[in-house]
């Protein structure tokens, strides 16, 4: 994935199945190993988009600000999870465009993981896409110079989002583990049902509180250290607060330690949530 900044011409809207345009020049910083530290700065290089996007098949989204909540927890860190998926199809490249400079991008790529790919706003108002002076929210697909989709999100948050993930670590043999299990299923159900009632009405009179569908995920399987380390810092991790999650642990870095060596000592039931966002439709594009 790349963090690129663009460079630029009158708005000129694009569809599917328009040619890419030409002229389009991306400002970036490429990742070296001697400038890993998020504090170092590189020297911005220019990008033919134009150029290199005519013998690639690129997928390039926009997002109105790098390190912005939005952006940072739900859209970016879709695509990232997504990549080897996206990439599987024969997606050469992706490039993500914001409204930054190239050495913000930079920090935005490293803060986020990402070094073998681009980060830019002037492409965004060469076609129209933007909010005031930001990027618009958009996507598109572009084959080889010809661009096979192309959607601008109309409102002012990610609406191609998929539901919060809560996930119950369970043991079957538990008692505690098995009602919980009941209970998340029965308000899973509830909070479907809900939505989609809420769907279907109208919304002018509406004073009911709205509940918020999740996606239920029940496993016996121990977590994974990024949901250990999750778990931990919502419940604490001292004053014996991580020996209640693994078992004899006296903080989080023994906690980790002996996760490894025996994830038996993991207590369930634990349940955890986590915010699962996933790229727009463009996936399916590909």
């Amino acid at each position: 994935m790349t963090t690129v900044s663009p460079e630029l011409a009158a708005p000129n809207p694009i569809k599917a199945g328009d040619k890419f345009p030409d002229g389009v020049n991306f400002s970036y910083v490429p990742y070296t190993a001697e400038k890993e530290s998020i504090t170092s700065c590189g020297i911005p290089q220019i990008y033919n988009a134009s150029r290199e996007f005519a013998n690639k098949k690129v997928v390039l989204f926009a997002v109105p600000g790098a390190f912005t909540p939005g952006c940072s927890a739900r859209h970016l860190p879709g695509f990232i999870e997504h990549l080897s998926e996206i990439k599987s199809k024969g997606v050469d490249l992706v490039v993500v465009i914001a409204f930054n400079d190239a050495w913000v991008m930079s920090a935005w790529g490293k803060a986020n993981g990402i070094k073998d790919e681009l980060v830019d706003t002037q492409f965004s108002k060469k076609i129209g896409w933007t909010r005031g002076e930001r990027t618009g929210r958009y996507a598109m697909v572009i084959d080889h110079g010809k661009i096979i989709y192309a959607e601008n999100e109309p409102g002012t948050d990610v609406t191609h989002k998929s539901l919060d993930v809560i996930t119950l670590f369970h043991k079957a043999s538990s008692p505690a583990s098995i009602r919980a299990q009941t209970l998340l299923k029965q308000i899973s159900a509830h909070a479907s049902e809900t939505a989609t009632e809420d769907q279907a009405a109208d919304h002018t009179h509406q004073n009911k509180l709205q509940r918020t569908e999740f996606e239920l995920n029940i496993t016996e399987d121990p977590p994974t250290s990024d949901q250990l380390r999750t778990i931990l810092e919502y419940v604490g991790s001292g004053a014996g607060r991580a020996g209640q999650i693994v078992e004899g642990a006296v903080d989080e870095a023994d906690a980790l330690k002996r996760l490894k060596e025996d994830p038996n000592r993991f207590r369930r039931p634990v349940v955890g949530l986590s915010c699962s966002p996933r790229p727009s439709p463009l996936s399916e594009a590909c």
